[in-house]
């Protein structure tokens, strides 16, 4: 369901699903400019106004409206603790002291923990708004299992105990099920499987998850530990979006195994060339999101969607991100972003805003 707004949204829609689920792609790249909410900007829109909307596009470009339900990175882990692991939300300790717990460990309820508290604001949204809801933030399962006993800790165990650390994963993608199936029926057919970065999606996208530890795992680790449980999510929702906050070489033939994928997403600053992941990937969304990293960066926001718009083809399904805020090493602090320097990238390829 489309939100019942003062603009009409049915044409962006209507181009995303084809980005998405279209048997051709659409003849140009997808582009959002997400900048932060503010009611002063000349260029604000009440009808982009929710107090879980944090975000929203510049005018004219592919943006739909979306209401967020994520509860930080560690929602998942939250479940399986009593709360003493967090600090404002954010975590500061591990679940279980020992690996041996796994053998006894439960798989939890969907209420408990932050998990519950996301599903719960669902159902309420969709008592109190239009929008589509988009999903909680969700961790791989191999992340969730760092959270639960340490980084350290699940990566000795891929040499040292492998038969128990897989049934730990096991049991994490049996929950990942769990919670992602109430959310979707709490969410009554307005569930938008990605929650970052601010691109619709239709709920047959399936999901989205982040694993970000892929870049820390060789490909026989990844393959090994990490890719059964995320094809068999893929499988069982029927698509998967990927999140990793970069994109080595060596990672795109494992990514490639993945049944129904439907996208991908990272970090250019440190990612394998955009050319060889839309070449790796056919017929998959790469929507890059594009944020000066503090330690490599470009000129400008706009000279990096320059070089992005620079690497797409007709049939490929290029959508970045550019977001409102990058760093200056100059000064040292953030800066706003120049957004009609990067308009005028996006005319100069031809292409047009709504």
């Amino acid at each position: 369901m489309l939100p019942e707004l003062h603009k009409d949204y049915t044409q962006t829609a209507e181009f995303l699903r084809r980005m998405w689920l279209g048997e051709t792609a659409p003849s140009r790249p997808g582009l959002i400019m997400n900048d932060s909410v503010n009611p002063n900007d000349p260029d604000y829109d009440p009808s982009c106004g929710h107090p879980l909307m944090p975000t929203r596009a510049i005018n004219g470009d592919d943006y739909i409206p979306q209401v967020d339900t994520n509860n930080g990175p560690n929602a998942m882990a939250s479940a399986f603790g009593d709360g003493s692991q967090m600090a404002e939300r954010h975590w500061v300790d591990k679940v279980l002291e020992d690996f041996s717990e796994i053998d006894t460990l439960e798989k939890p309820k969907v209420t408990s923990g932050l998990v519950g508290e996301a599903i719960e604001k669902t159902r309420e949204l969709v008592k109190t708004t239009e929008f589509s809801i988009r999903s909680l933030d969700l961790q791989s399962p191999i992340t969730v299992a760092t959270q639960l006993l340490g980084v350290s800790e699940i990566f000795t165990a891929m040499y040292d105990d492998p038969k128990r650390l897989h049934k730990l994963l096991d049991l994490l993608t049996d929950f990942t099920i769990d919670v992602i199936e109430a959310q979707r029926e709490a969410a009554q057919g307005r569930f938008a499987p990605v929650y970052w970065p601010w691109l619709w999606s239709p709920g047959e996208v399936g999901i989205e998850l982040s694993d970000d530890y892929m870049l820390s795992l060789s490909p026989e680790q990844f393959d090994e530990f990490s890719l059964p449980c995320l094809s068999r999510l893929a499988e069982h929702f029927g698509g998967l979006f990927l999140h990793s906050c970069s994109i080595y070489e060596r990672n795109l033939p494992s990514i490639a195994k993945i049944p129904n994928l439907r996208g991908v997403n990272s970090d250019l600053s440190m990612s394998a060339p955009i050319r060889n992941i839309l070449d790796a990937l056919p017929g998959v969304v790469y929507s890059p999101h594009i944020y000066m990293n503090k330690e490599i960066s470009r000129p400008s926001q706009a000279e990096w969607l320059r070089e992005i718009l620079s690497a797409w083809r007709l049939g490929d399904r290029l959508f970045p991100c550019v977001i409102g805020v990058i760093y200056d090493d100059s000064t040292q602090a953030d800066r706003r972003t120049d957004w009609e320097a990067v308009k005028q990238v996006w005319f100069e390829h031809g292409l047009e805003l709504k």
